[in-house]
């Protein structure tokens, strides 16, 4: 009966450790599909990484200053700086959304250009002339902000710092306002941002396949992929979760949205104003746009109140 016993015994160990291998196995692979999959078919929304004609125009037209940043894991980062020609302390990030690049943010330089503010458009890793194959969704993107911070300082090492992000660049704009360095910027201006990329995630996979049994196996998985991010990138979820960097957030922030936006639907926004735990935080819903159209939309009402909320800083 013994030897039964520890039959039974090892024969349970052996399939627990058979199960934990299976697990972590399909785990790593669901993190490798979290990076690589095609987000801009699964989302539908067009790749517009590799167009840089705008800016390029833009740098010849007026002399900006292409520049380069080299972040923490070897990653060239690019960019471009347009300082003020009387000289200002006051620098914005402007940061771009998914499949985009930094010329998405050419509308808005002459607006902080008449606010006084040195503006520095930035190409996210994975995007227009940064280095990288894909977004790391945070897992990386706060240390590429360190080493921006960086050129920055060693320009001016009295700058001033203020984010403005649309879509991904607005989520990453709040993990880095969740970070201890992120405190100390002058604000945060979330335009369109996701709260929860997991949520997203799923929403929009079981959108693509229609299979609840993938959300299923999602939830089955989720310890195991979390523990393959760990082991690449030493993050967590909550790493790269707005919704628990808006918790953490002490800069000033504004979360503008589309009311008709249905790639990341408005209560995003909202949720990312209840959890921030700013003192001074406004949320904006613009009738009528959908994702990141708000300024298309309305630019006349997007700019006022842009500039209402930077000139209390």
């Amino acid at each position: 009966m013994r030897a039964i016993g520890r039959f039974f015994k090892w024969l349970g160990l052996a399939l627990l450790a058979a199960a934990l291998a299976a697990g972590l196995y399909v785990g790593n692979t669901v993190y490798e599909e979290l990076l690589a999959s095609p987000w801009d078919r699964i989302l539908g929304i067009r790749n517009q990484t590799a167009d840089l004609a705008a800016v390029h125009r833009a740098e010849r037209a007026y002399g900006w200053e292409p520049v380069e940043v080299t972040a923490g894991d070897g990653t060239v980062l690019a960019g471009t700086y347009i300082p003020r020609a009387d000289r200002s302390h006051r620098t914005v990030i402007l940061v771009h959304g998914l499949y985009s690049n930094r010329s998405m943010c050419l509308s808005l330089v002459p607006v902080y250009q008449q606010m006084d503010y040195n503006v520095l458009l930035i190409d996210l890793r994975g995007h227009g002339e940064s280095g990288g194959r894909h977004t790391m969704w945070g897992m990386k993107e706060t240390e590429d902000f360190s080493a921006w911070l960086d050129f920055l300082r060693a320009k001016d090492p009295a700058v001033r710092v203020g984010l403005h992000g649309f879509s991904l660049g607005a989520a990453m704009s709040i993990l880095e306002c969740g970070t201890d360095e992120g405190q100390d910027m002058i604000f945060c201006i979330a335009d369109s941002a996701y709260a929860d990329l997991m949520a997203l995630g799923r929403e929009k996979l079981y959108a693509w396949t229609g299979d609840d049994r993938l959300l299923l196996g999602v939830d089955v998985v989720d310890p195991f992929f979390q523990a393959a991010m760990f082991f690449h990138t030493g993050k967590l979820l909550s790493d790269i979760t707005p919704l628990d960097a808006a918790e953490r957030m002490r800069a000033p922030a504004l979360f503008l949205h589309g009311a008709e936006d249905t790639l990341v639907p408005p209560d995003a926004a909202e949720s990312l104003g209840r959890a921030c735990a700013s003192p001074e935080k406004k949320v904006l819903l613009f009738e009528g746009a959908g994702h990141a159209q708000e300024f298309g939309r309305n630019p006349d009402a997007y700019v006022q109140a842009v500039q209402e909320f930077v000139a209390r800083r």
